[in-house]
């Protein structure tokens, strides 16, 4: 049996399309947007279809709507996306340490029943794990490791996943709208299990790897899509972070 997973949701799609004109220039700032009419006949879509792709813009903070005039883009623009997460990097940096990744595994394996379960889809189907250690002036602070659908960014291991942010990738170039995220954060310590994790990561002896007993948050989050107007498990990640210097609700809660 196979697979097909519904496709974008149309607003979406008017959405980016917009937004790449104004990205680009060709809206200028005060100019104005075509009218919910055009939209309503270039895309074949109905005029509520068109005002969920102006509300999500309204949203972003990129147009301005003046009653009786029409909707423009806006003077100054926000260049958020629909969701985002501070990069891990961005985080060390700002605490003054260097930052660096090193990427265990990057393959596609059949969805487990736990995957299918959380991803909401069928057992077996192609899932893209990802597994990194991310590092602190050399050394380990995190282990993280991302499981998502492989049809959703089927094209994601072809990418430099040791140098450039995941949840960047999905949102930027793929435009993948991340839309929602549940998260929790537990602390703990780490057993035999998580230390050997952490060993595999490199054979280097001037690394300190953490020793049993070490505490730790252990971080389980779930991010969302939304695919025709309704949201689906995206990426399920979890992470071992071991640094209570970290500042961990930085990188877990959304920039908006």
């Amino acid at each position: 049996m196979t697979f097909n997973p519904p496709p974008l949701p149309k607003y979406f799609v008017i959405a980016k399309d917009l937004m790449a004109l104004i990205e680009s220039g060709t809206l200028k700032p005060n100019d104005q947007l075509p009218t919910e009419e055009s939209l309503c006949e270039k895309y074949g879509v109905s005029r509520g279809t068109v005002r969920q792709a102006i509300q999500r813009l309204d949203g972003e903070g990129v147009i301005r709507r003046e009653r009786g005039n029409g909707t423009f883009v806006q003077a100054k623009q926000s260049q958020s996306t629909l969701f985002s997460l501070e990069p891990f990097d961005q985080v060390l940096i700002r605490q003054g340490r260097t930052p660096s990744t090193k990427l265990l595994t990057a393959v596609t394996i059949p969805a487990t029943l736990d995957l299918a379960e959380k991803l909401q889809i069928p057992k077996h189907e192609p899932v893209i794990q990802i597994s990194r250690i991310r590092l602190a002036d050399g050394q380990p602070v995190a282990q993280e490791t991302r499981y998502l659908a492989e049809y959703l960014c089927p094209n994601l291991l072809d990418e430099n996943l040791e140098h450039d942010g995941i949840h960047d990738l999905l949102v930027n170039k793929y435009e993948i709208p991340l839309v929602k995220m549940t998260h929790t954060v537990e602390a703990g310590v780490l057993d035999k299990e998580n230390i050997g994790v952490f060993r595999e990561s490199s054979l280097d002896e001037k690394i300190a790897f953490p020793a049993v007993g070490t505490a730790a948050f252990f971080v389980d989050r779930l991010t969302y899509t939304e695919r025709v107007n309704t949201q689906v498990p995206a990426v399920w990640f979890k992470a071992i972070y071991l640094d209570h210097r970290l500042d961990l609700g930085a990188n877990l809660q959304p920039s908006l």
